[in-house]
C-alpha cells in the first residue's frame, strides 16, 4: 500500500508539473531596449531613434520628453514576428526620426511601456555637419578610416559615404573585401545634412576590418553605382518613381595603412590588441555550502570591445587537488554598436569536489593591449576560496543491532477465558476518488506525448532527406576549401595558408565563428596540430622564424579529415527521436 502511495504521489507531481509548465508559457515579463544608429552628429544633420519591446502591444511611447532637446520628423511602429527553437515570438518596434535643437551633450529620456523602462542615451552635438570634400557635385562619395596606422588584429573602422543634394532611385555598392583581413559589415544608414547650403541626404556604410598581417593595408577602391532621378522630385524620395534616371558610377580613393607587428615581447596567443576587456563570472548556486561529489557549475564571460569572439583565446585554468574540472563548449557572440564589434566568450567549468576542505581558486587574468593608449593591460577576476562539506552519504550509521536475548525456560499458558480480548474486524478501505483522478491525468499526458512522438517521427523522416542533400553540399565546400590548403602548403605562403585554413575551418565545422587558428586548435582538441598552428601565427604575427612544419601539418589535417569520415560514413542510419 506504501509503494502504491508512493507511486502516486510521483504521478500527482509529473501532472501538476506539466500542467504548471503550459500555464507557465505565458508568464513573460517584457524587455524594453533603446538604441540609435548615431551618438556623434552635427547640428544640421538627423538620427534614428529605434525602441524595441519584447511583447506585440498596441499602445505608443510617450515623446513629451524628447521633444525637450529634439525635432520629431517622422515616426513608424510595426510588430515583428520570429519562430526560435520550434516556439513564436513577437515584438513590437519603433522608429523615429530625430533632428537636434542645439549643440553639446543632449540625452535622450528613458521610456516606459507596460511597467518596462529603457536606458537612457547620451548624444554629442557638433557644431559642423560632415560634408564632401569636393561640393561641386551634386553627387559624390568618399572613404574614411579610424587610423592612418595599426596593429595586426587591431580594429579600423572604414566609412563609406555618398552625399547627394538631388533624387535618387537606387544606390549599389560592392562588398568590400581586403586582402590579409577579415572584414565585418557593421551597419549602414541614412540622414539628413546641409550640404554648401543646400538640403542634402548622406549615405553611410561601415565596416570592421581586422588586419591578419603586419605591412602595408590596402584599403580598395570602392564603387558606387547611383541611378539619378532626372525628373523634380523631392531629395528624399531616393528609391521610389518611374521618372527618367541617369546612371553615374563613382569610386572612392584606394587607402593604405600601416599594419605594426604584434610587440616582440608578446605570446602570440595572448595578442588582445581592444578598446577595452572585461571579466565577468556568474555560479549556478551558493559556493557558501559546497558538499562532496555535489557539482557547482562556473561560468566567466570575457567581453573585448574591438575584437570579434574568435579572436578571443581560451582561458588556461590550473587544476587542483581535491576538484574536478570539467569544461563545457565555450559559447561565442558578436555584437555591432557605433564602436564596431564587441566580442564575448562565455567559458563554462563544472567543478565537482572529491574532498571535503578549504581550496582556492586562483585569480584568472587576461592580458590585453589598449589601442587608446598604446600599452598593455590585465583584466582580472578576483580569487575564490571554496569550502567543501562531507557529503549526505558520509553522514549515515548504520543502527545497531539489538541485543539478544535469552530464551525462555518455561511458558505459562493463560487459562482465563474472561481476560482475552475480543477478536478484532479487518476492515478493507475503498479506493479513494483522487487516486482514479490521477491515473485519468496520466492517461491524458501519455496519450499527449504519445501524439507528439508519432508526428516528431514523421516530421523527422522528412528532415533526414533534407538534411542528406545539404550535407552533400557542405562536404562540396569542404572539398574545395581543403584543396586551397593544399595549395597554399605548396607554395610556402604563411598569410595565404593562415586564410585557407580558416576559410577550411569554417566549412569543415559548419560554422562562421571560426576566424582564427586558435579557433580551429580549440576545436581539433589535438595538441600536435595546436603546436604547428600555434607556429604558424608566430610566423606571421611576430619576429621569431618559427616556422611550421608543413608535411606534418598536412598529415595532421589529413587524419581530422579522415576521422569525420570514418564518422559520417558509420552513422547511415535514421537519426532517433530521442538521446538515450
Amino acid at each position: 500500500m506504501k509503494q502504491s502511495l508512493m507511486n502516486v504521489q510521483k504521478y500527482l507531481s509529473h501532472c501538476v508539473g506539466f500542467l504548471l509548465m503550459i500555464s507557465g508559457l505565458n508568464v513573460y515579463a517584457g524587455n524594453l531596449t533603446a538604441s540609435v544608429d548615431r551618438d556623434v552628429l552635427g547640428l544640421e544633420e538627423t538620427f534614428t531613434l529605434v525602441l524595441r519591446y519584447d511583447e506585440q502591444i498596441n499602445t505608443t511611447p510617450d515623446y513629451e520628453l524628447l521633444r525637450k532637446d529634439f525635432d520629431i520628423l517622422n515616426t513608424q511602429s510595426g510588430t515583428q514576428m520570429s519562430i526560435i527553437n520550434g516556439s513564436m515570438e513577437a515584438s513590437t518596434e519603433w522608429k523615429i526620426a530625430l533632428a537636434p535643437k542645439r549643440i553639446g551633450k543632449l540625452l535622450i529620456p528613458s521610456f516606459t511601456i507596460d511597467g518596462a523602462i529603457s536606458d537612457a542615451i547620451e548624444i554629442t552635438i557638433e557644431g559642423k555637419s560632415k560634408s564632401p570634400k569636393n561640393t561641386d557635385n551634386n553627387v559624390s562619395v568618399e572613404v574614411e578610416t579610424s587610423k592612418d596606422s595599426s596593429y595586426v588584429q587591431e580594429q579600423i573602422i572604414v566609412t563609406l559615404r555618398l552625399y547627394t543634394t538631388v533624387g535618387l532611385n537606387g544606390v549599389e555598392l560592392q562588398p568590400l573585401q581586403v586582402k590579409d583581413a577579415l572584414v565585418v559589415n557593421i551597419d549602414e544608414k541614412q540622414y539628413q545634412t546641409k550640404i554648401n547650403g543646400r538640403p542634402g541626404a548622406v549615405v553611410e556604410t561601415r565596416y570592421a576590418v581586422f588586419p591578419q598581417q603586419s605591412g602595408e593595408l590596402i584599403i580598395p577602391s570602392m564603387l558606387y553605382q547611383v541611378s539619378v532621378n532626372s525628373g523634380q522630385r523631392d531629395v528624399w524620395d531616393r528609391f521610389y518613381g518611374n521618372s527618367q534616371n541617369n546612371i553615374l558610377r563613382l569610386r572612392t580613393d584606394e587607402t593604405r595603412i600601416n599594419v605594426l607587428p604584434a610587440p616582440a615581447s608578446t605570446n602570440s596567443g595572448e595578442w588582445l590588441p581592444a578598446l577595452n576587456v572585461s571579466l565577468s563570472e556568474h555560479w549556478s548556486n551558493s559556493i557558501d555550502s559546497l558538499k562532496v561529489g555535489e557539482p557547482v557549475t562556473r561560468s566567466i564571460t570575457i567581453k573585448a570591445d574591438g575584437l570579434t569572439a574568435g579572436q578571443i583565446s581560451p582561458l588556461q585554468l590550473a587544476p587542483i587537488d581535491g576538484l574536478t574540472f570539467y569544461n563545457d563548449q565555450a559559447q561565442t557572440d558578436d555584437q555591432k554598436s557605433t564602436n564596431g564589434v564587441e566580442g564575448s566568450r562565455i567559458e563554462t567549468i563544472a567543478i565537482v569536489p572529491t574532498k571535503a576542505g578549504h581550496f582556492t581558486l586562483p585569480e584568472v587574468k587576461v592580458n590585453w593591449w589598449d589601442t587608446k593608449s598604446n600599452s598593455f593591460r590585465t583584466a582580472s577576476l578576483p580569487a575564490v576560496s571554496l569550502t567543501v562539506g562531507l557529503g549526505d552519504m558520509s553522514q549515515l550509521s548504520v543502527p545497531a543491532a539489538p541485543a539478544p536475548t535469552e530464551a525462555p525456560t518455561s511458558v505459562d499458558l493463560n487459562t482465563d477465558l474472561s481476560s482475552i480480548p475480543p477478536q478484532q474486524t479487518l476492515v478493507q478501505e475503498k479506493t479513494p476518488l483522487w487516486l482514479y483522478i490521477s491515473n485519468v491525468l496520466t492517461l491524458i499526458v501519455a496519450a499527449f506525448f504519445a501524439l507528439r512522438f508519432w508526428q516528431n517521427k514523421r516530421e523527422l523522416t522528412a528532415i533526414y532527406t533534407t538534411d542528406k542533400y545539404e550535407q552533400n553540399e557542405l562536404n562540396q565546400n569542404e572539398n574545395s576549401a581543403w584543396n586551397k590548403v593544399k595549395r597554399a602548403l605548396t607554395e610556402q605562403q604563411p598569410g595565404e595558408l593562415r586564410k585557407a585554413l580558416i576559410t577550411w575551418g569554417q566549412a569543415y565545422w559548419t560554422s562562421e565563428s571560426i576566424t582564427s587558428l586558435q579557433a580551429i586548435a580549440e576545436q581539433a582538441q589535438n595538441p600536435a596540430l595546436t603546436e604547428e598552428l600555434r607556429k604558424l601565427d608566430e610566423a606571421i604575427f611576430s619576429a621569431n622564424n618559427a616556422n611550421p612544419n608543413t608535411e606534418t601539418l598536412l598529415q595532421l589535417l589529413a587524419n581530422l579529415r579522415k576521422q569525420k569520415h570514418k564518422k559520417a560514413a558509420d552513422s547511415t542510419k535514421l537519426r532517433p527521436l530521442y538521446k538515450n
